[in-house]
């Protein structure tokens, strides 16, 4: 088999809740490809889903390191931001969720993660104008959407609103 497609049978287990079987095949390719950007990433995410965080950051920080790219690299700064608010360090996952959202403003849901990277590191203001400016970008709602004009108000005037 190819490295892709040991790849996507590993993620396959993984969605299929077979987690161990998916991380022991990643660890032998692991073995195989030391120095392979989604090798280590995918690793790092096995490591991570099996609730060892401490033990997916190095994987992470690594893939990215060796030049990770594209879709999987907006994915892997997302899941290093992730886990390293999940373990306490938050200046470090706003930061990493900041790069996500700067490298791919394209792609809404390192927002929404950088949002709880703020609540968590103690800034709720940031933390909901970061999340009322993704809904007003996103939504559909026509009701929602009947109030763009307050909510954006809002967005942009939180510590106003609240003094009051």
């Amino acid at each position: 088999m190819d490295l892709m497609t040991e790849i996507e049978n590993a993620r396959a287990l993984r969605r299929a809740d077979e987690l161990e079987k998916s991380q022991e095949q990643l660890l032998s390719l692991l073995e195989s490809y030391p120095d392979n950007p989604l090798v280590l990433f995918e690793v790092g995410g096995s490591y991570d889903v099996m609730g060892d965080e401490e033990m997916a950051i190095p994987f992470y920080r690594r893939a990215i390191e060796s030049g990770l790219e594209g879709k999987d690299l907006q994915e892997c700064l997302i899941c290093l931001g992730s886990t390293l608010r999940v373990v306490g360090n938050y200046e470090e996952a706003i930061d990493m969720l900041e790069q996500a959202v700067e490298e791919f403003p394209e792609r809404n849901s390192g927002r929404a993660f950088l949002a709880l990277a703020y609540l968590s590191n103690g800034e709720a203001n940031l933390a909901v104008s970061t999340l009322l400016g993704l809904l007003l970008e996103t939504t559909n709602d026509e009701d929602i959407l009947s109030y763009a004009d307050a909510l954006d108000y809002y967005k942009d005037n939180l510590e106003d609103d609240l003094d009051e």
